[in-house]
């Protein structure tokens, strides 16, 4: 993944001033800048820094993980309980529901 995103972002900060002429690649090229005030050799950021990918092994780390997404909609405050978000995989678990995302049972 690491590699994925240097080799990505490499080719975002790269292709971006080569097409300067077009208003969105200035725009996006604007939006990527880093502040003068961070002390890293890039001047540039794609990918945001707090994101990382992480392998998970055990059934306790990945119920961990899938009541954490579950529980997600309910934390920001766009419902009040989990089964309310009709594209989350709650729906599946714990109702048995279908008619929005159709899925295979993790273990």
């Amino acid at each position: 993944m690491q590699e994925l995103k240097r080799q990505t972002a490499f080719r975002v900060i790269t292709a971006l001033p080569e097409d300067r002429g077009l208003a969105w690649c200035l725009q996006m090229l604007l939006r990527l800048r880093l502040p003068p005030t961070v002390h890293d050799e890039s001047t540039c950021r794609v990918w945001q820094r707090r994101y990382y990918p992480f392998n998970i092994y055990t059934q306790r780390r990945r119920l961990e993980k899938l009541n954490y997404m579950h529980n997600n909609p309910v934390k920001r405050g766009l419902v009040s309980s989990p089964d309310q978000w009709p594209w989350s995989s709650f729906r599946f678990y714990h109702l048995n529901d279908c008619t929005v995302l159709t899925m295979d049972r993790l273990g």
